[in-house]
């Protein structure tokens, strides 16, 4: 019965194609016996197995197209997106957060409103949160997903071991994992964005929306007492050997090896990174907590992301056919459960993992939350921090160094876009 509802289901959407394509005009008309590629770009790593997949199959549902996609390192993307907008450069999609839209200018995007057939489809709070000015300018793909520890359950439960929730707990937890002859905390910091993680879904707990307005607004500094101590701590479980020898030659790619083989018991990451694990080794149990700094405060990032159409694009109409394609509950669950993240439409039938229930009844739903800063500051570039950040870790800075840095690459950035 499943399987008659989604073929009915594609047939109807490649009937909407078609229509499209035809009621464009001739010119567009002619293209449907054509090639055509479409251009996507993306930040590296987000370019995972399953979204591949999803693209072969559209490929292979519409032979007419091809999806090339273009792969910006990720300490790149601001910039390079930034670039490539300001000369009218922009692929024919774009995956791009809420933040770094409003920054480039929601002019440089096709908008999206009810006359495409998914509108009404997504979930209210999922619309909401995308929107800027009260418009769409983008198929939206992001929901809301956690930051945080990662932990390996069975060995936890094997050494009778509490789950941390201050970072003396965490330090204590480490030196018993040591002393077994485990790795306690996997850190892979050659991936600039990794070795970010720690402080921003640390610091992010501690972030209000009143803090962020000092930001903002420019009242407030990088370089303070907490956000100094919050360095040094991770830096010190370095230094203390609580973390792989080779941290600063590891990969993320490797850290999922580590830890898919039992190695590693912890990683700090998002929580798509419990997938690529687990497709190693599907016996694995794990799970995830708020970052142990401040534990009664779960960092998420809202889902601001979308799939958006240039407005100098050629190729508009067939964006909107991959859009189309794409919006459909089976191929919206493959990339939301990908992620881990919640359904964005409301037709989507998605079964939450028992640690992903326990982090929504206990955080989400009770609203002790707080947005991780790279979404907060979505439209800033931040590589330079992630950069001096590994620095950091090399023993070439310290933590003051690097956030009087920050403050005033933060000062510029702020200024400029004023």
């Amino acid at each position: 019965m499943r399987k008659k509802k989604i073929s009915e289901r594609r047939l109807v959407y490649a009937m909407l194609a078609v229509l499209m394509l035809a009621g464009c005009g001739g010119k567009d008309t002619a293209r449907e016996s054509e090639k055509v590629t479409l251009s996507l770009m993306m930040p590296q790593s987000h370019y995972k197995e399953f979204f591949k997949e999803e693209i072969g199959r559209f490929e292979a549902e519409y032979s007419q197209y091809h999806i090339e996609v273009l792969r910006i390192p990720d300490n790149q993307w601001i910039e390079v997106t930034k670039a490539k907008a300001a000369t009218g450069e922009l692929t024919d999609l774009v995956r791009i957060d809420k933040g770094l839209m409003e920054d480039i200018g929601t002019g440089k995007f096709v908008e999206m409103g009810e006359k495409e057939s998914w509108y009404k489809r997504v979930k209210e709070e999922q619309l909401e949160n995308k929107k800027i000015g009260g418009k769409l300018y983008g198929l939206p793909v992001g929901s809301t997903s956690s930051v945080g520890l990662i932990y390996n359950k069975d060995v936890f439960e094997k050494l009778r071991l509490d789950v941390p929730g201050s970072m003396e707990e965490f330090k204590q937890v480490c030196r018993v994992l040591k002393d077994e002859g485990y790795t306690p905390l996997y850190a892979s910091d050659k991936d600039s964005w990794t070795s970010a993680v720690a402080f921003s879904s640390s610091a992010s707990q501690t972030m209000t929306d009143e803090v962020y307005e000092k930001f903002k607004s420019g009242e407030a500094l990088w370089n303070n007492e907490e956000y100094r101590t919050i360095l040094e701590e991770f830096a010190a479980l370095r230094s203390e050997e609580y973390t792989n020898s080779d941290y600063m030659r590891a990969t993320y790619d490797s850290a999922v090896d580590a830890v898919a083989d039992g190695k590693a018991v912890m990683y700090m990451s998002g929580q798509f990174f419990i997938n690529d694990v687990r497709k190693i080794n599907p016996k694995i149990d794990l799970a995830m907590v708020p970052s142990p700094y401040c534990s009664g405060i779960l960092t998420v990032k809202n889902g601001e992301g979308m799939f958006a159409v240039s407005a100098k694009s050629d190729h508009i109409e067939e964006a909107k056919v991959f859009l189309e394609w794409f919006s459909a509950p089976e191929n919206m669950n493959e990339f939301n459960a990908g992620w881990n993240h919640m359904p964005v439409f409301k037709d989507q039938e998605m079964e939450m993992a028992d640690w992903q229930q326990n982090l929504y009844d206990n955080y989400i739903l009770q609203g002790k939350t707080e947005p991780e800063i790279n979404e907060r500051f979505s439209g800033i570039d931040m590589s330079e921090f992630w950069s001096d950040q590994q620095k950091m870790y090399m023993g070439q800075m310290s933590a003051d160094e690097v956030l009087e840095n920050w403050d005033q690459s933060y000062a510029k950035q702020l200024s400029a876009g004023r």
